[in-house]
C-alpha cells in the first residue's frame, strides 16, 4: 500500500497485481479508437508496457488492431485499433463497408463495455469531432451499455488556460453533435436523446505526466462497477465491488488515521480504489512517482521463497514495506498487502484479507 501522511499521520495503499494473458471471452473489452497519430498505442505502451515516454517517439504506425492482455485487479481486454479503420465509419449503423485498402473494424460492439476515443489536442480536432460522432451513433445503436470516454491527448505541450478552454470547446462540440444526431436512432418511433443518454466523460491527458494513469484507473473502477450488467431492482441490488474496496479504503483511513489511501496496480501505476475524501493531484503525484522510484529495484530482490535455506528462519517476511519521510509533516508508505509486527501492519492485515475476498467473488 503506499499512502501520503500529513499533519496528522495519514497513509495511501496499493496492491501487487501481475500482467498476463485472458482468454476469457466474458473479460471486458475496452476499444481505444481515435485518427492516426493521435498516440493511441503511446498511452497504451508507456502505462500498461512500461515504455519511456521518449521512447514512444519512434513507434511505427499500428497498421492492424493489437490486443492487450491485462490483469489490473480484474482482467481486461484493451483493442488497440488503428487511426485508418475509422474510415470504416462514413456515417453511421446503415454505413457501406470500408473502401479497398482501408483496414475493416470488426469489432463485436455487443461484447465491449467502453470506447476510449484519443483526439490530438495540438492538431485540427474538427474532423476528428465528426468521426466521434460517427463513432457513438454506430456503438450506441448496437450497445447502449457502452460508456464513452474520450481523452484530449498531447495537453503537455499547451498552457494551462489554453488547455482547459479545448477541453470546453470539445466537450460542447461532442454534446451538440449528439443533440444533432438524435433524429438518427429511434426509440418507439421517437428520437433518442443522445446528449442525454450517452455516457460520456473527457479527460485531459498525456504521457509526460501522470493524467493519463488517473484517466485509465477512472476508467477501470468504472468496469468494476458492473454497468453493462442489467439494473437489478433497488430490494435486491448488491454492492458493487468499487464501493466494497472505497469502504475498505475510508476504513483503513479512518483507523489508522491516513490522509489518503490508495489500491495501485504496481506493474501499470494506475489504481483500482481510493477512499472517498477529495481527490488532490498534487498528493497522487507524490504517491505516483515513489511507485516508480520503488519499481526501479524490483530487480534487485528475490522473493524470500526463493532464497530460504534449512538455516533461514520460517517465519521470513515475504511481502515488501517502506516508509519515507519526506517533510517533519509528510510520510509515503507502502505495503504489499503479510503478518502484523504492530497495530498499524495488523490494520493493514484485516484490510489486505478483505480485498482478498473481494477478488475471489465471482
Amino acid at each position: 500500500m503506499v499512502g501520503a501522511e500529513g499533519p496528522v499521520g495519514s497513509c495511501a495503499a496499493s496492491a501487487v497485481s501481475d500482467v498476463g494473458s485472458c482468454s476469457d471471452v466474458h473479460t471486458p473489452k475496452v476499444v481505444l479508437l481515435g485518427p492516426r497519430r493521435a498516440g493511441k498505442s503511446s498511452l497504451c505502451k508507456v502505462v500498461y508496457e512500461s515504455y519511456l515516454p521518449n521512447d514512444t517517439l519512434f513507434l511505427t504506425p499500428t497498421m492492424r488492431t493489437q490486443k492487450f492482455h491485462i490483469h489490473t485487479f480484474q482482467k481486461l481486454q484493451l483493442w488497440d485499433v488503428p487511426g485508418s479503420a475509422l474510415m470504416s465509419f462514413p456515417g453511421g449503423p446503415q454505413a457501406a463497408g470500408p473502401a479497398p485498402g482501408r483496414p475493416e473494424l470488426d469489432i463485436p460492439w455487443a461484447d465491449v463495455c467502453a470506447v476510449i476515443f484519443v483526439i490530438d489536442a495540438q492538431d485540427d480536432y474538427f474532423e476528428a469531432l465528426t468521426k466521434l460522432n460517427q463513432v457513438i451513433v454506430t456503438v450506441y445503436g448496437c450497445n447502449k451499455a457502452v460508456h464513452f470516454h474520450v481523452f484530449i491527448n498531447k495537453v503537455d505541450g499547451l498552457s494551462e488556460d489554453y488547455k482547459y478552454d479545448t477541453q470546453r470547446d470539445i466537450e460542447q462540440r461532442v454534446m451538440e453533435g449528439l443533440i444533432d444526431s438524435s433524429h438518427e436512432l429511434l426509440d418507439n418511433g421517437e428520437p433518442v436523446d443522445l446528449d442525454r443518454q450517452v455516457n460520456i466523460k473527457f479527460y485531459l491527458t498525456s504521457i509526460f505526466d501522470s493524467s493519463v494513469f488517473v484517466a485509465f484507473s477512472r476508467i477501470q473502477q468504472q468496469l468494476l462497477q458492473g454497468l453493462n450488467e442489467p439494473q437489478a431492482p433497488p430490494s435486491v441490488r448488491m454492492v458493487s465491488l468499487t464501493d466494497a474496496l472505497e469502504t475498505a479504503c475510508n476504513l483503513l483511513c479512518s483507523t489508522c488515521q491516513f490522509e489518503k489511501a490508495y489500491l495501485f496496480d504496481i506493474p501499470s501505476r494506475t489504481f483500482v480504489a481510493c477512499d472517498t475524501s477529495p481527490f488532490d493531484l498534487a498528493l497522487f503525484d507524490v504517491m505516483f512517482q515513489y511507485i516508480r522510484f520503488l519499481r526501479q529495484f524490483n530487480d534487485l530482490y528475490q522473493p524470500a521463497s526463493e532464497i530460504q535455506t534449512k538455516d533461514a528462519p520460517t517465519h521470513a517476511r515475504t511481502w515488501s514495506t517502506s516508509v519515507v519521510q519526506l517533510t517533519s509533516d509528510t510520510t509515503v508508505a507502502f505495503w504489499q498487502l503479510d503478518s502484523h509486527t504492530s497495530i498499524l501492519d495488523y490494520n493493514v492485515d484485516l484490510f489486505r484479507r478483505a480485498i482478498a475476498q473481494l477478488a475471489a467473488l465471482p
